[in-house]
Protein backbone atom coordinates (compact mmCIF):
# COMPACT_ATOMS: atom_id res chain seq x y z
CA UNK A 1 0.00 0.00 0.00
CA UNK A 2 2.83 2.47 1.07
CA UNK A 3 4.53 2.68 -2.62
CA UNK A 4 0.77 2.73 -4.18
CA UNK A 5 -0.36 5.79 -1.95
CA UNK A 6 3.45 7.42 -2.98
CA UNK A 7 3.15 7.15 -6.48
CA UNK A 8 -0.61 8.80 -5.80
CA UNK A 9 0.40 11.50 -3.53
CA UNK A 10 3.04 12.60 -5.81
CA UNK A 11 0.60 13.53 -8.40
CA UNK A 12 -0.45 16.58 -6.24
CA UNK A 13 0.90 19.70 -5.77
CA UNK A 14 0.70 21.42 -1.91
CA UNK A 15 -1.50 23.71 -3.38
CA UNK A 16 -3.82 21.01 -4.37
CA UNK A 17 -3.63 18.51 -1.06
CA UNK A 18 -1.90 17.69 1.61
CA UNK A 19 -0.92 14.50 2.92
CA UNK A 20 0.50 13.08 6.66
CA UNK A 21 1.44 10.18 6.83
CA UNK A 22 0.72 7.69 10.02
CA UNK A 23 -2.26 10.65 11.93
CA UNK A 24 -3.89 10.10 15.24
CA UNK A 25 -7.26 10.06 14.89
CA UNK A 26 -7.88 11.11 18.17
CA UNK A 27 -6.85 14.44 16.68
CA UNK A 28 -9.68 14.66 14.03
CA UNK A 29 -12.73 13.51 16.17
CA UNK A 30 -14.34 15.64 19.27
CA UNK A 31 -14.34 12.38 20.93
CA UNK A 32 -10.44 12.49 20.85
CA UNK A 33 -10.48 8.97 20.71
CA UNK A 34 -8.71 6.59 17.95
CA UNK A 35 -5.34 5.24 16.78
CA UNK A 36 -3.30 6.05 13.27
CA UNK A 37 -4.95 5.87 10.16
CA UNK A 38 -2.21 4.81 7.15
CA UNK A 39 -2.47 8.49 5.65
CA UNK A 40 -4.50 11.71 6.31
CA UNK A 41 -5.22 13.38 3.33
CA UNK A 42 -6.37 16.90 2.99
CA UNK A 43 -8.03 17.96 -0.27
CA UNK A 44 -8.19 21.81 -0.90
CA UNK A 45 -10.61 22.19 -3.57
CA UNK A 46 -13.90 19.85 -4.77
CA UNK A 47 -12.48 18.55 -7.97
CA UNK A 48 -9.43 17.33 -6.11
CA UNK A 49 -11.27 15.27 -3.80
CA UNK A 50 -13.34 13.61 -6.12
CA UNK A 51 -10.05 13.14 -8.63
CA UNK A 52 -8.33 11.64 -5.32
CA UNK A 53 -11.41 9.54 -4.76
CA UNK A 54 -10.75 8.39 -8.28
CA UNK A 55 -6.89 7.43 -7.65
CA UNK A 56 -7.71 5.28 -4.38
CA UNK A 57 -10.16 3.23 -5.72
CA UNK A 58 -8.12 2.48 -8.99
CA UNK A 59 -5.39 1.04 -6.71
CA UNK A 60 -8.30 -0.73 -4.33
CA UNK A 61 -6.68 1.30 -1.27
CA UNK A 62 -9.40 1.59 1.09
CA UNK A 63 -10.41 5.33 1.99
CA UNK A 64 -12.44 7.31 5.00
CA UNK A 65 -14.00 10.80 4.38
CA UNK A 66 -14.25 12.52 7.76
CA UNK A 67 -15.88 16.17 8.44
CA UNK A 68 -14.90 17.47 11.80
CA UNK A 69 -15.64 14.05 12.95
CA UNK A 70 -18.38 15.45 15.64
CA UNK A 71 -20.67 12.03 15.24
CA UNK A 72 -17.40 9.19 14.74
CA UNK A 73 -15.90 7.06 17.32
CA UNK A 74 -12.67 6.01 15.19
CA UNK A 75 -10.99 2.25 15.99
CA UNK A 76 -8.54 1.96 19.17
CA UNK A 77 -6.02 0.01 16.62
CA UNK A 78 -6.79 2.78 13.64
CA UNK A 79 -7.59 2.75 10.57
CA UNK A 80 -5.85 0.54 7.53
CA UNK A 81 -6.05 3.25 4.49
CA UNK A 82 -6.37 6.94 3.98
CA UNK A 83 -8.85 9.39 5.53
CA UNK A 84 -9.67 11.79 3.72
CA UNK A 85 -10.69 15.76 5.63
CA UNK A 86 -13.17 17.72 3.73
CA UNK A 87 -12.40 20.90 6.65
CA UNK A 88 -10.27 22.84 4.01
CA UNK A 89 -13.15 22.75 1.77
CA UNK A 90 -15.62 25.85 3.04
CA UNK A 91 -16.23 28.37 0.00
CA UNK A 92 -19.39 30.17 1.16
CA UNK A 93 -21.70 32.43 -0.94
CA UNK A 94 -25.40 34.05 -0.67
CA UNK A 95 -27.60 34.99 -3.38
CA UNK A 96 -31.26 36.38 -2.14
CA UNK A 97 -32.58 33.75 0.10
CA UNK A 98 -30.08 30.94 -1.24
CA UNK A 99 -26.84 29.99 0.29
CA UNK A 100 -24.42 27.93 -1.51
CA UNK A 101 -21.55 25.60 0.29
CA UNK A 102 -18.79 23.22 0.30
CA UNK A 103 -18.88 20.31 1.98
CA UNK A 104 -16.32 21.02 4.40
CA UNK A 105 -18.17 24.61 5.58
CA UNK A 106 -18.90 24.32 9.38
CA UNK A 107 -22.32 24.45 9.78
CA UNK A 108 -21.45 27.92 12.68
CA UNK A 109 -20.51 29.85 9.32
CA UNK A 110 -23.61 29.08 7.47
CA UNK A 111 -25.48 29.98 10.19
CA UNK A 112 -24.01 33.49 10.70
CA UNK A 113 -24.12 33.85 7.04
CA UNK A 114 -28.27 33.45 7.08
CA UNK A 115 -28.72 35.16 10.17
CA UNK A 116 -26.52 38.01 8.64
CA UNK A 117 -28.38 37.75 4.97
CA UNK A 118 -32.23 37.14 6.82
CA UNK A 119 -32.44 33.79 5.99
CA UNK A 120 -34.66 31.73 8.23
CA UNK A 121 -34.49 27.98 8.99
CA UNK A 122 -30.95 27.57 10.12
CA UNK A 123 -30.87 28.64 14.15
CA UNK A 124 -31.65 25.29 15.23
CA UNK A 125 -28.06 24.50 13.82
CA UNK A 126 -26.15 26.58 15.77
CA UNK A 127 -23.90 24.96 18.13
CA UNK A 128 -23.60 21.88 16.49
CA UNK A 129 -20.15 21.73 15.64
CA UNK A 130 -20.33 19.88 12.34
CA UNK A 131 -19.21 20.48 8.90
CA UNK A 132 -21.96 20.41 6.34
CA UNK A 133 -21.35 16.88 4.93
CA UNK A 134 -21.26 15.72 7.88
CA UNK A 135 -24.94 17.12 8.91
CA UNK A 136 -25.83 16.38 5.25
CA UNK A 137 -25.34 12.19 5.85
CA UNK A 138 -26.79 12.71 9.08
CA UNK A 139 -29.64 14.69 8.43
CA UNK A 140 -28.65 16.61 11.43
CA UNK A 141 -30.60 19.13 13.67
CA UNK A 142 -31.72 19.31 16.95
CA UNK A 143 -35.27 20.49 18.31
CA UNK A 144 -38.05 19.01 15.84
CA UNK A 145 -35.93 20.36 12.91
CA UNK A 146 -33.32 18.86 10.74
CA UNK A 147 -30.79 20.21 7.80
CA UNK A 148 -32.74 18.38 5.05
CA UNK A 149 -35.75 21.05 4.98
CA UNK A 150 -33.31 23.50 4.25
CA UNK A 151 -31.92 21.69 1.00
CA UNK A 152 -32.67 22.77 -1.95
CA UNK A 153 -30.13 20.07 -3.75
CA UNK A 154 -26.86 18.30 -3.08
CA UNK A 155 -23.97 17.60 -5.68
CA UNK A 156 -22.03 14.51 -4.86
CA UNK A 157 -19.72 12.36 -6.53
CA UNK A 158 -19.56 8.48 -6.71
CA UNK A 159 -17.10 6.79 -3.77
CA UNK A 160 -14.96 5.72 -6.31
CA UNK A 161 -14.83 8.97 -7.89
CA UNK A 162 -15.94 9.95 -11.85
CA UNK A 163 -18.87 12.67 -12.65
CA UNK A 164 -20.57 14.69 -10.14
CA UNK A 165 -24.28 14.40 -10.03
CA UNK A 166 -26.53 16.51 -8.46
CA UNK A 167 -29.61 14.82 -6.36
CA UNK A 168 -32.76 17.45 -5.67
CA UNK A 169 -34.14 16.88 -1.88
CA UNK A 170 -36.55 14.80 -2.53
CA UNK A 171 -33.65 12.06 -4.36
CA UNK A 172 -31.49 12.43 -0.81
CA UNK A 173 -34.45 10.49 1.45
CA UNK A 174 -34.00 12.48 4.20
CA UNK A 175 -35.90 10.88 7.40
CA UNK A 176 -34.92 11.37 10.95
CA UNK A 177 -31.08 11.19 11.33
CA UNK A 178 -31.10 9.37 7.75
CA UNK A 179 -30.06 10.21 4.12
CA UNK A 180 -29.63 8.12 0.90
CA UNK A 181 -25.52 9.00 1.59
CA UNK A 182 -25.96 6.47 4.32
CA UNK A 183 -25.17 4.01 2.06
CA UNK A 184 -21.41 5.11 1.03
CA UNK A 185 -22.05 5.20 -2.23
CA UNK A 186 -21.88 8.79 -2.90
CA UNK A 187 -19.44 11.34 -1.29
CA UNK A 188 -20.68 14.93 -0.87
CA UNK A 189 -19.56 17.72 -2.06
CA UNK A 190 -21.80 20.79 -1.96
CA UNK A 191 -25.07 21.80 -1.43
CA UNK A 192 -27.74 24.53 -1.94
CA UNK A 193 -29.50 25.79 0.72
CA UNK A 194 -32.87 27.99 1.29
CA UNK A 195 -35.22 29.15 3.45
CA UNK A 196 -37.58 31.84 4.19
CA UNK A 197 -36.72 36.11 4.44
CA UNK A 198 -36.79 37.16 7.98
CA UNK A 199 -35.60 40.05 10.13
CA UNK A 200 -31.63 39.29 10.92
CA UNK A 201 -32.34 40.58 14.86
CA UNK A 202 -34.84 37.94 15.16
CA UNK A 203 -32.95 35.00 13.34
CA UNK A 204 -30.14 36.37 15.97
CA UNK A 205 -32.06 35.87 18.52
CA UNK A 206 -33.27 32.47 17.83
CA UNK A 207 -29.32 31.25 17.46
CA UNK A 208 -28.66 33.02 20.75
CA UNK A 209 -31.74 30.86 22.23
CA UNK A 210 -30.78 27.89 20.72
CA UNK A 211 -27.21 28.09 22.27
CA UNK A 212 -28.00 28.96 25.76
CA UNK A 213 -30.25 25.68 25.54
CA UNK A 214 -27.36 24.03 24.45
CA UNK A 215 -25.67 24.55 27.16
CA UNK A 216 -27.88 24.25 29.86
CA UNK A 217 -28.35 20.81 28.81
CA UNK A 218 -25.36 19.22 26.90
CA UNK A 219 -22.45 18.40 28.51
CA UNK A 220 -20.33 20.75 26.25
CA UNK A 221 -16.74 20.37 28.59
CA UNK A 222 -16.03 16.94 28.24
CA UNK A 223 -15.46 15.34 24.59
CA UNK A 224 -18.05 13.32 22.95
CA UNK A 225 -19.34 12.76 19.73
CA UNK A 226 -22.78 14.34 20.93
CA UNK A 227 -26.03 12.14 21.09
CA UNK A 228 -24.94 8.52 21.21
CA UNK A 229 -28.27 7.00 20.41
CA UNK A 230 -31.49 8.53 17.74
CA UNK A 231 -34.59 8.72 19.73
CA UNK A 232 -37.04 6.29 19.53
CA UNK A 233 -40.77 6.72 18.66
CA UNK A 234 -42.87 8.51 20.96
CA UNK A 235 -39.66 8.82 23.89
CA UNK A 236 -36.53 9.94 24.23
CA UNK A 237 -33.00 8.28 24.65
CA UNK A 238 -31.89 10.26 27.16
CA UNK A 239 -34.92 9.54 29.65
CA UNK A 240 -34.86 6.10 29.28
CA UNK A 241 -31.25 5.64 29.91
CA UNK A 242 -31.34 7.86 32.83
CA UNK A 243 -34.78 5.83 34.14
CA UNK A 244 -32.25 2.47 34.05
CA UNK A 245 -30.08 4.07 36.69
CA UNK A 246 -27.46 4.45 34.29
CA UNK A 247 -26.45 8.21 34.82
CA UNK A 248 -22.78 8.17 35.31
CA UNK A 249 -22.11 4.65 34.84
CA UNK A 250 -18.93 3.85 33.40
CA UNK A 251 -16.43 1.85 31.73
CA UNK A 252 -13.03 2.41 31.44
CA UNK A 253 -12.84 6.51 30.64
CA UNK A 254 -16.53 6.52 28.98
CA UNK A 255 -18.87 7.52 31.10
CA UNK A 256 -23.22 7.98 30.72
CA UNK A 257 -22.99 11.96 31.40
CA UNK A 258 -24.44 13.17 34.12
CA UNK A 259 -25.84 16.15 32.81
CA UNK A 260 -27.60 14.31 29.60
CA UNK A 261 -28.04 10.44 29.76
CA UNK A 262 -27.53 10.44 25.87
CA UNK A 263 -24.74 11.77 26.14
CA UNK A 264 -21.49 9.13 26.51
CA UNK A 265 -17.94 11.31 27.45
CA UNK A 266 -14.42 10.76 27.57
CA UNK A 267 -14.01 11.35 31.15
CA UNK A 268 -9.64 11.04 29.87
CA UNK A 269 -8.53 8.41 28.10
CA UNK A 270 -11.31 6.39 27.44
CA UNK A 271 -10.85 3.75 24.23
CA UNK A 272 -13.20 3.07 21.52
CA UNK A 273 -13.44 -0.26 23.05
CA UNK A 274 -14.59 1.54 26.05
CA UNK A 275 -17.25 3.22 24.48
CA UNK A 276 -18.41 0.05 22.79
CA UNK A 277 -18.80 -2.02 26.04
CA UNK A 278 -20.57 0.70 27.40
CA UNK A 279 -23.04 1.36 24.30
CA UNK A 280 -23.62 -2.56 24.44
CA UNK A 281 -24.43 -2.09 28.27
CA UNK A 282 -26.81 0.96 27.88
CA UNK A 283 -28.75 -0.93 24.75
CA UNK A 284 -28.95 -4.38 26.44
CA UNK A 285 -30.36 -2.53 30.29
CA UNK A 286 -33.08 -0.20 28.24
CA UNK A 287 -34.37 -3.25 26.60
CA UNK A 288 -34.38 -5.47 29.33
CA UNK A 289 -35.83 -2.97 31.59
CA UNK A 290 -38.78 -1.08 28.47
CA UNK A 291 -38.37 -2.89 25.67
CA UNK A 292 -36.95 -0.50 23.50
CA UNK A 293 -33.93 -1.41 21.58
CA UNK A 294 -32.06 1.83 21.56
CA UNK A 295 -30.62 3.00 17.95
CA UNK A 296 -26.64 4.17 17.72
CA UNK A 297 -26.60 7.75 16.34
CA UNK A 298 -22.56 7.89 16.71
CA UNK A 299 -21.16 6.12 13.62
CA UNK A 300 -18.11 3.84 13.67
CA UNK A 301 -15.27 4.63 11.21
CA UNK A 302 -14.00 1.93 9.43
CA UNK A 303 -17.50 0.05 9.39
Amino acid sequence: MQKALSRIFSEFSVSECDFFPSYPLSRLTTFRIGGPCTALAVPKTTAVLSRLLSRLDEQGIPRAVLGNGSNILAPDEGYRGVVIRTTALKDLSVTAHTITADCGAPLSAIVHLANQNGISGFSHLAGIPATLGGALFMNAGAFGESIGNCVVAVRAVPASGGAALTLARKECLFDYRKSVFQSHSLVILSARLSGDRAPCDRLLEESKHTLARRAEKHPLDLPSAGSAFRRPQNDYAGRLIEAAGLSGYTVGGASVSKKHAGFIVNQGGATASDVKTLITHIRNTVMERFGVMLMREIEYLGE
